[in-house]
């Protein structure tokens, strides 16, 4: 059989690794093993895209302006793909610095331009009650509705002076920095979601009998369940099943089940050994 495996990680091993050790289990037993590392964002997702060809990571900081993020694009003019991670603190000024700092440069025209989200900011609106003048004023617990207000306005000129009068859907992302790079003819994905389309994961979907997750825990507070969903959705295309395996599993079969997972497993400290154990009752 055909194991496609699809790993974020564990507790102390990157994708790349923890997703090797676990495909040992089932190489041990004759079967082919493809691995494709996973990430959400921040360390994870520069874990997993480290070993993929001619992709340019950017992770922007927090900070009043994004004029960084641009200086580091005028310098990755060269990358066939350059991601900027949108999933941990951002820069305020919706990206205006970073266009700013481009104003002038011609990029490649074949270059992909990807902003990397949280799914939960995959539409997420850049204007409006659930704008991010409104999230920035909810978040610091404010009150002060003018300033909210007021924010909303000039996040409204500013879409309007870069050509994006009526900002998409995502353009909020990132604390608004989405929009800067929509204006740069850039989209917004989520991590699973960049990786796949970066490695061409329907090739693997094809060719495989099972699909496995590898995380590092699943409860039900949230962790790994969008690298769980992401995993399903794959396995649901190719009409094939998916189980995860994680260092700590904190959630009910019956809600795994709910996204498509067919079975989780904890691996607890000895990987190998639980991992083994997992393999020989999945495999046919």
């Amino acid at each position: 059989m055909r194991v496609l495996i699809l790993s974020a990680g564990l507790s102390d091993l990157g994708p790349a690794e923890a997703g090797a050790l676990v495909g040992r289990a089932w190489a041990d037993l004759g079967h082919q093993v493809a691995l494709v590392p996973l990430g959400i964002g921040g360390q994870g997702l520069a874990d997993a895209v480290s070993g993929i060809p001619d992709v340019v990571l950017l992770q922007p900081g927090a900070g009043e302006s994004s004029a960084s993020v641009g200086r580091s694009l005028r310098v990755a003019l060269d990358a066939g793909t350059v991601l900027v991670d949108l999933t941990g603190d951002c820069p305020d000024d919706a990206g205006a610095g970073l266009l700013a700092e481009l104003e002038g440069t011609e990029r490649p025209p074949g270059q992909r331009l990807v902003g990397v989200v949280r799914s939960d900011e995959l539409d997420a609106p850049l204007l409006g009650v659930r704008g991010v003048a409104a999230r920035r004023a909810y978040a610091s617990g404010g009150s002060d509705v003018g300033a909210a207000l007021s924010g909303d306005a000039a996040l409204a000129r500013l879409a309007s002076d870069i050509g994006l009068p009526d900002p998409p859907p995502g353009a909020g992302a990132g604390n608004g920095l989405a929009l800067g790079i929509m204006a740069l003819g850039g989209v917004v994905r989520t991590g699973p979601a960049v990786v796949g389309e970066l490695v061409a994961i329907e090739a693997s979907l094809a060719a495989a009998d099972l699909v496995v997750l590898v995380a590092p825990t699943l409860d039900f507070g949230g962790a790994g369940i969008e690298e769980a969903r992401a995993a399903a959705a794959w396995a649901q295309q190719g009409l094939l099943p998916c189980i995860a395996l994680a260092t700590r599993v904190q959630i009910s079969s019956r809600e795994l089940r709910t996204f498509g997972v067919e079975s989780a497993y904890e691996l607890g400290t000895d990987v190998p050994v639980a991992a083994s154990r997992v393999a020989r009752t999945w495999s046919w």
